[in-house]
């Protein structure tokens, strides 16, 4: 990245003075304009600069989506500390583990969690401030009385390019978290590269309803942000709130992880709403079934666009709106269940083991180099050395790419089921499950067998209302699949274990069938 170009916080200042008095954020019974966001992230960056946080100190936030995890983004930048998001639905235990693991100085907290960290608090290493977002619960101070009280004063300096803002914790599917140490640098990057592909700009009224914790929140607020575009924030998600919004704000982008979209155009109100509004749905995160994507086109339109990263990496490819073809020849259609081409501002390449290019069709891993990658896995040297070599990532992917170049997400590489020697990609057959009518959602695993060493096996949520057999499953993924590749078991599940980016967590789902095996799928 050329440093010539201005860094996130100097670009939230340049906003906040070209167009001060226009809306910011709405939240709720909330709203701020540039001006007064402004005036408020300088309140927080002298309130937090009190409580004793300097350069490169963690600042953590354990809460649901709300405007003040937007000010406290910014006042992280304008500050120079580190963010740290925390995910909500992570066990105490686990929570303790990132606020410990991360040396945060300070907490903000939301009401509905402060009983839980009041349990751990005897548990932290070094966390020893702690701001209640809403109310001042027991032991917590209010965040309003704390910022109305400080400074609106600037910051007197602003942080380098390679100085540390984000803290983002991985979702921990294969094991405990692990912080990938994001720069203002590689922030920047992330921005300008969603900038130009999205087509984002002033006029650009979003909303915000994936986790703020995740890449997919808060990174999709900052990039509106700072292109001063007014942003509706929603708590969390809910199909009709999210409709309604759409339709009563006007809103014309909106960023999606599939499950939240299976939800939207399943809603058995959605007709009722009007979302002519709506100019772009980028969706991304988990895979994305075909038929899914079929039914969310033909319900919204032809604006969708896939965009394909990790907390790692960044935004890495792209399948633009134009390439979102259903009808005409099969390499169009095929494009459906592509995860799009590298962006060009990168260089993402698929390798095989020996480090080389994988041939049209053969199976590598995906690989990224660029602004936008990570600095490293906090204090992890080694876990860091395993996945950044040479600064290319190796992000655990598995993906074929054709000769035009479009990649193909095959699988995770821990998520492969090898049986009797053969390698199966519970990808495919989930997605010949999906296409069953009676499934809502499915997750397939490999679990263990003395003969093959793996068998396959599907955990399925049927619709509402609908009912289906094992047999009648397994029959149809016979029909569609090569007969190895089927499950040969399924079970019947209410729900599926997901993480905040809205992937299944199979990690959960097998340590029932591995418990007490001397090899584990890990």
């Amino acid at each position: 990245m050329n440093r010539s170009k201005p860094l996130i916080a100097e670009r939230l200042i340049s906003v906040c003075e070209s167009d001060p008095s226009k809306l910011a954020i709405k939240y709720e019974r909330d709203s701020f304009t540039f001006e007064q966001l402004l005036t408020r992230v300088c309140q927080l960056v002298n309130a937090l600069h009190n409580l004793g946080a300097r350069k490169g100190d963690r600042v953590a936030i354990l809460s649901q989506n709300c405007h003040q995890y937007r000010e406290l983004f910014w006042a992280v930048a304008l500050g120079n500390f580190m963010i740290v998001p925390v995910n909500y639905r992570l066990s105490p235990r686990e929570i303790a583990y990132i606020l410990n693991d991360s040396e945060a100085k300070i907490l903000l907290v939301s009401d509905e969690y402060s009983s839980l960290i009041e349990s751990i608090k005897n548990r932290l290493t070094s966390t020893k401030h702690f701001i209640g977002i809403q109310t001042a619960a027991a032991g917590l101070r209010d965040y309003e009385e704390l910022i109305s009280s400080a400074s609106s004063a600037p910051p007197p300096s602003l942080p380098a390019a390679d100085d540390l803002i984000w803290l983002l914790y991985t979702s921990g599917t294969t094991g405990l978290p692990k912080g990938a140490m994001h720069t203002h640098r590689s922030v920047t990057a992330l921005v300008d590269l969603a900038v130009s592909n999205f087509a984002i700009d002033e006029a650009t009224r979003s909303l915000v309803v994936t986790p703020f914790y995740a890449l997919s929140g808060g990174g999709w607020d900052s990039i509106c942000s700072c292109m001063g575009s007014t942003t509706v924030i929603l708590r969390n998600f809910n199909p009709v709130e999210v409709l309604e919004t759409i339709q009563n704000e006007r809103i014309t982008d909106v960023h999606l992880v599939p499950a939240m979209i299976n939800f939207i155009v399943n809603c058995p109100d959605f007709d009722q709403f009007d979302l002519s509004s709506l100019q772009r749905i980028t969706y991304g995160a988990s895979p994305m079934p075909p038929q899914l994507m079929r039914k969310a086109m033909e319900k919204i339109g032809p604006i969708f666009i896939q965009d394909f990263g990790c907390a790692e990496g960044g935004l890495m490819t792209l399948l633009p709106e134009t390439e979102h073809v259903l009808e005409g020849p099969e390499e169009r259609t095929r494009r459906l269940t592509s995860c799009g081409k590298g962006l060009p501002e990168l260089d993402v390449r698929v390798l095989n083991e020996q480090g080389q290019d994988v041939k049209p069709g053969e199976v590598g891993e995906l690989t990224v180099k660029g602004d936008t990658v990570m600095a490293g896995y906090w204090k992890m040297p080694e876990a860091t050395a395993q996945v950044l070599r040479d600064g290319r990532l190796h992000t655990g992917d598995l993906a074929t790419v054709d000769s035009e170049g479009w990649i193909y997400i095959v699988d995770r590489k821990k998520d492969m089921i090898i049986s009797g020697g053969a390698n199966i990609y519970p990808r495919e057959v989930e997605d010949v499950l999906f296409a069953h009518p009676a499934v809502l959602e499915a997750a397939v695993i490999g679990v263990p067998d003395e003969k093959w060493g793996e068998n396959v096996k599907a955990l399925v949520v049927l619709k509402p209302a609908m009912q289906c057999s094992e047999e009648e499953l397994i029959n149809h993924c016979k029909a569609n699949l090569a007969s190895y590749k089927k499950p040969k078991s399924i079970e019947f599940v209410d729900s599926l274990p997901r993480n905040p980016s809205g992937k299944v967590l199979k990690r959960v789902l097998r340590e029932k069938y591995w418990a007490g095996q001397d090899r584990q799928v890990y």
